[in-house]
């Protein structure tokens, strides 16, 4: 997983909302990037910036990477977006016997 937002990763989210819709809010990439830690205040200011940018639904995925490379602000905000920490664990299990995603205690009599 990349250390900070690029502009590549948030210029294909822009690109898949603008395909369903006209305007991009902040709710719209809060959902989108949800391997990132985005707050509602952070999301709704990036989306802002964004549609004040002139980022529209006619632009290509390359053009409005573009447009956000050329944005000292959204630059600026998307250095401040951190990863999750989120892990998951996907077990599968057929047969007899333990299946312990973590540790596993066991009491000794």
């Amino acid at each position: 997983m990349l250390d900070l937002m690029s502009a590549a990763v948030l210029s294909g989210v822009i690109y898949d909302v603008l395909k369903y819709q006209a305007k991009v809010t902040g709710q719209a990439l809060k959902s989108r990037l949800k391997e990132w830690v985005l707050d509602d205040d952070s999301a709704d200011e990036i989306a802002n910036e964004i549609n004040g940018i002139g980022i529209n639904q006619d632009m290509s995925e390359a053009a409005i990477k573009r447009k956000i490379q050329n944005s000292d602000r959204l630059t600026q905000l998307m250095k401040e977006i951190q990863p999750s920490n989120q892990t998951n664990i996907n077990q599968i299990h057929n047969g007899t016997g333990d299946n312990v995603g973590r540790d596993k205690v066991v009491k000794d009599d």
